[in-house]
């Protein structure tokens, strides 16, 4: 067990999770397929090892900042010596060849193997060796790979990205990225700073990233809602649309207090609410495409 615990930890399984999950919900979006576990399975498969290797090389490349920190130093295996860093290279590429064999022998999509690619060296080697240790906007810029659930997965079943549902979908968890990490980040300023990572909080303080918080939880609520008011093609219906708005509310009142209050109240009840917030538009969007969607998109 200890074994499986420490694979899960290395590709970061739970938020992988959410990345497989925002895919399925593409897939169901799109309809052709909304039920048929002989696409859904393999679609998610792909995209958890696409996940799975790029969040192994992000902690390949980290293995000494990670020794330096108080989360990472024990729980990681990597820096704990649990794995080597050869397993560890090892699992990455086995993990990316299985995507990359998926996406090629059972939907012949090369545009889904450049979304793959794309996606692990965006994420473990920009973002992770030149964006993270440079920018405190690094979250910012660094959310693209995190979004591409959705791109990937519509290409492995469509073969293009020409249609709306796809990029909105992307726009949403890049969007949400910022508020959801630097609610992490604040806690963990003090950590990230050890390590001489330059996260927002320990650059530019507490203040100005609550303040950001607000300002991105503005544009995301704003988009979630207009999204299904500018296409019909995106077919959100009344559990989305509800899902959105009161969840919408919740996450504005909530960082506006944040962003107020002073001493700053804590911030881990927020990064919890806001996975809570991006899974349930997605789980919206697919139980309205179950519900009330009968015509698959062509």
């Amino acid at each position: 067990m200890s074994l499986i615990n420490d694979l899960m930890v290395l590709t970061k399984f739970r938020i992988n999770a959410l990345a497989v999950f925002t895919g399925y919900a593409a897939v169901v979006v799109h309809g052709a397929h909304a039920t048929d576990w002989s696409i859904l399975l393999p679609v998610m498969l792909a995209l958890l090892f696409t996940g799975g290797c790029a969040n192994t090389l992000n902690q390949v490349f980290e293995v000494r900042k990670d020794a330096l920190m108080y989360r990472t130093r024990k729980r990681r295996p990597l820096p704990d010596g649990r794995i080597s860093i050869r397993v560890a290279w090892f699992i990455a590429m086995s993990q990316l060849l299985a995507a990359v064999a998926i996406q090629l022998f059972m939907f012949n999509s090369w545009l889904a193997v450049a979304g793959t690619v794309f996606t692990i060296l965006y994420y473990s080697f920009f973002y992770t060796l030149f964006l993270k240790p440079r920018h405190h906007l690094n979250i910012v810029i660094g959310g693209v790979p995190g979004a591409m659930g959705p791109i990937i997965a519509w290409s492995m079943i469509t073969g293009n990205l020409a249609a709306w549902e796809p990029w909105f979908m992307f726009a949403l968890v890049f969007l949400w990225t910022p508020p959801h990490a630097w609610a992490l980040a604040i806690k963990l300023r003090e950590d990230y700073a050890r390590a001489n990572i330059p996260m927002l909080p320990v650059v530019k303080g507490v203040d100005e990233t609550t303040r950001q918080i607000f300002f991105y939880t503005i544009v995301l609520v704003a988009a979630s809602l207009a999204g299904p008011l500018l296409s019909d093609s995106l077919r959100a219906g009344p559990i989305y649309i509800s899902l959105a708005v009161a969840g919408g509310l919740i996450f504005l009142a909530w960082t506006w207090r944040l962003w107020k209050h002073r001493p700053v109240i804590p911030t881990m009840p927020l990064f919890t609410y806001t996975l809570l917030y991006i899974s349930a538009l997605f789980a919206g969007l697919v139980a309205d495409a179950l519900i009330f969607v009968k015509v698959p998109v062509l």
